[in-house]
C-alpha cells in the first residue's frame, strides 16, 4: 500500500461494522444483533463536530443493521434531545446509507485515514473479528501507528488480526481449549490493555435468556494474548495503550469520543 501523506485538508476517519444482524447462540437458537445506536452515532458525531469527513465500511459493502435494543434513550441519559439526534445523524449521514467493502478499502491507500473506529454490539463477533480484509487494515493501522478505537463488544474484532482468525472463532465457539491456545502466537495486539464489555456485565444482560453466548468477547482477547482490564460494571471506563484506545460498555461512548478526538488533535499537533 502507498504511503502518501494526508495535506491539511483531509481529514477522514474510517468507521468499521458488521454486515449481520443475528448471532447463533450456542444451542443454535439466534439472537438479533447489530451495532449500538449511542456507541456509533455519539462518538461520530463528536469526529464531525471535530472536523472530520466519515466513511463506513463493512463485509460486502453492506449496510448494517442497529441492534433493536439500543434504539432507546436510556442510552442517552433519557435526553429525548441526544436519542433523536443520534437516530437522525445515522439515517441521514451520507456514508451510513453507502459503506464501502471491507476488501476495498483494504487495498486502498489506507493512510488517508486519521483514525480507524469500531463501536459495538455484538455484531463484531460474527463477520468482523474472522474477516481477513479487516485483519489486513489492521494490521497496516498498526504498523503506522493510527490511531485505532473499539467500544464495548466492538475490541473482539481486534483477533481479525490474529494469523488464523477465522479458525481461532471456530475453537471459542467449540471451546476447544487446546486449540485455542495456539491461536495467538504473533498477534500484533499481544500484551496490549484493552478495555471489553466484561463476563458479568453480559450475564446481566443475557439473565433472562435460556441460551448463552457461544463465547464471552473478554475470553476471546485475553486467550489471544490481550490484557483486559474492566472498570465497574456499566459505568464508564476506558483505556488508551499506544494507539489503541478500548471502551468497556455503552456508558463509555462520550469518554471514548473524547479520547478519540483528543488523540487525533495531538497527531495534528505532531
Amino acid at each position: 500500500m502507498e504511503n502518501t501523506k494526508k495535506t491539511e485538508n483531509e481529514k477522514y476517519v474510517l468507521i468499521v461494522l458488521s454486515a449481520q444482524n443475528v448471532l447463533r447462540m450456542n444451542d443454535n437458537s439466534t439472537i438479533h444483533t447489530g451495532y449500538f445506536l449511542d456507541e456509533l452515532a455519539v462518538p461520530a458525531q463528536a469526529l464531525v463536530a471535530a472536523g472530520y469527513t466519515l466513511e463506513l465500511a463493512t463485509q460486502d459493502g453492506v449496510v448494517p443493521t442497529m441492534d433493536k435494543n439500543s434504539n432507546d434513550a436510556v442510552y442517552f441519559s433519557n435526553d429525548q434531545t441526544a436519542y433523536k439526534k443520534a437516530l437522525d445523524f445515522v439515517k441521514t449521514y451520507p456514508a451510513f446509507s453507502k459503506p464501502k467493502k471491507l476488501s476495498e478499502v483494504a487495498n486502498s491507500d489506507l493512510n488517508k485515514y486519521s483514525a480507524l473506529f469500531v463501536p459495538g454490539g455484538r455484531a463484531p463477533m460474527t463477520d468482523l473479528m474472522q474477516s481477513t480484509d479487516f485483519g489486513k487494515i489492521l494490521r497496516y493501522v498498526h504498523e503506522q501507528n493510527i490511531t485505532t478505537a473499539f467500544l464495548c463488544h466492538g475490541p473482539v474484532a481486534l483477533t481479525a488480526a490474529l494469523a488464523d482468525p477465522v479458525n481461532y472463532r471456530k475453537a471459542l465457539v467449540e471451546n476447544d481449549k487446546s486449540a485455542i491456545s495456539k491461536f495467538g502466537k504473533d498477534w500484533i495486539y499481544s500484551g496490549y490493555e484493552m478495555a471489553i464489555f466484561s463476563n458479568s456485565e453480559e450475564d446481566n444482560a443475557l439473565k433472562d435468556s435460556k441460551a448463552k453466548l457461544p463465547f464471552y468477547v473478554a475470553d476471546a482477547l485475553k486467550f489471544a494474548g490481550g490484557k483486559t482490564v474492566h472498570g465497574e460494571n456499566w459505568k464508564s471506563f476506558i483505556i488508551q495503550d499506544r494507539e489503541l484506545i478500548t471502551g468497556q460498555n455503552p456508558a463509555s461512548d462520550h469518554a471514548i469520543a473524547d479520547a478519540l478526538v483528543k488523540a487525533l488533535a495531538k497527531n495534528e499537533k505532531e
